[in-house]
């Protein structure tokens, strides 16, 4: 209990990106683990990461949208291939066979790290985020019963809440190239 309120309390002062880029390194290290190697793990890793470094959160959004597991694994009979603007049809169908050969945990941590980033997408982000809180402490939680190595919080702590109304400034992934 009190060391889920110190991590929680060290989160509440990493920015939404440090958040972020927390979530993708829980991703990345899941797949090296598991030995995930597939284009589509590259592709939905390469989007993620333009999150971190980019201005244009509105393109980055429709992306990534169209590469959530949660969408494209929802069985609605509306959820169509030809509603996915950035992927042919074909790409949709490879995706998700992809998403259905992965288990559930590793799912939901994709599912989480997009929420993270797209849960203030459209408004204020308060003082510390809830909306980007509450995913980043549900793939902390899956990345504990997951991986051997889960990335230490102090290596995302240069990105401060404080900065840019809680988003935190644009950095690229090489930022953390050293964090093992």
């Amino acid at each position: 209990m009190f060391q889920n309120f110190f991590i929680t309390k060290k989160l509440k002062k990493i920015s939404i990106r440090g958040r972020f880029a927390f979530g993708v390194k829980c991703i990345e290290q899941y797949a090296f683990e598991k030995n995930i190697d597939n284009k589509w793990i590259y592709k939905i890793l390469e989007t993620l990461w333009e999150f971190t470094n980019t201005d244009r959160l509105d393109i980055w959004d429709e992306k990534i949208e169209d590469l959530n597991p949660w969408n494209i694994l929802e069985e609605h009979p509306d959820n169509n291939p030809s509603n996915y603007k950035t992927l042919s049809i074909n790409e949709f169908n490879e995706l998700y066979i992809f998403y259905n050969s992965l288990d559930k945990n590793f799912i939901d941590m994709i599912g989480n790290v997009i929420e993270i980033g797209t849960g203030n997408l459209y408004g204020a982000t308060g003082k510390f985020s809830l909306f980007s809180l509450k995913p980043t402490l549900e793939v902390l939680r899956i990345a504990k019963l997951e991986i051997k190595q889960i990335p230490d919080i102090k290596f995302f702590e240069f990105s401060k809440f404080s900065e840019e109304n809680g988003w935190g400034n644009n950095f690229s992934k090489d930022k953390l190239k050293n964090m093992w």
